[in-house]
């Protein structure tokens, strides 16, 4: 019986935290629906991609890391994922640094001026290079299919992809579980900061 109540309240806790993605994605969707030009729409789609770039192709260099060539190292983790028809993407680097993304436009950045949040997004990255030997190295950055979550990771060796579907994580097999619960537990801390929101 204990066993049963555990696993009632672990899908409990997978679907809170479900629920804090898909806030931000509404909050995202009632800003595009201010906008009145859908030329303003597919500006903001070109800046996402644009972000999603950057954050991705960021070096160690440019965060001022030495890191020796003898280790491969996780410096900075990308998460995207699939929620409806919008994409969200999560940024976090090794110094703490941390933003959100959004596919129809909008986000948050700077989230690692707030000491919460940095400890969270360093914590997720500390994490990620347990999953480094799951992942394969990839030459290309392409969007999670519909229904996954991709995670992108950054490391002195190059980057390295997985992808997951969300309904393997909700119901607890899949192997990412940890990861993912580390990546919301960030998005949860930018929500609760509010601090260096970007409207668009």
């Amino acid at each position: 019986m204990d066993k049963e109540k555990e696993k009632v309240l672990y899908i409990l806790a997978i679907v809170l935290q479900a629920g804090i993605i898909i806030y931000f994605v509404l909050r995202s969707r009632m800003q595009q629906r201010s906008k009145a030009e859908a030329k303003e729409g597919a500006a903001a789609d070109d800046s996402y991609e644009s972000m999603r770039n950057t954050a991705i192709s960021i070096t160690p260099a440019q965060l001022k890391l030495n890191i020796p060539d003898s280790e491969t190292l996780v410096y900075g983790l990308v998460m995207d994922c699939h929620v409806g028809d919008v994409i969200v993407t999560l940024t976090a680097y090794i110094t703490g640094a941390a933003n959100i993304y959004f596919s129809g436009g909008g986000g948050r950045t700077g989230g690692g001026k707030n000491p919460a949040v940095g400890e969270a997004a360093a914590e997720l990255v500390t994490l990620a290079q347990n999953y480094v030997s799951r992942a394969i190295r990839v030459t290309t950055t392409e969007l999670c299919d519909p229904g996954c979550v991709r995670f992108y990771m950054l490391t002195n060796h190059g980057v390295y992809a997985a992808q997951e579907q969300l309904i393997h994580i909700e119901d607890g097999s899949s192997a990412w579980i940890l990861l993912f619960q580390k990546g919301n537990e960030v998005v949860s801390q930018m929500r609760s900061n509010s601090n260096g929101s970007v409207p668009h």
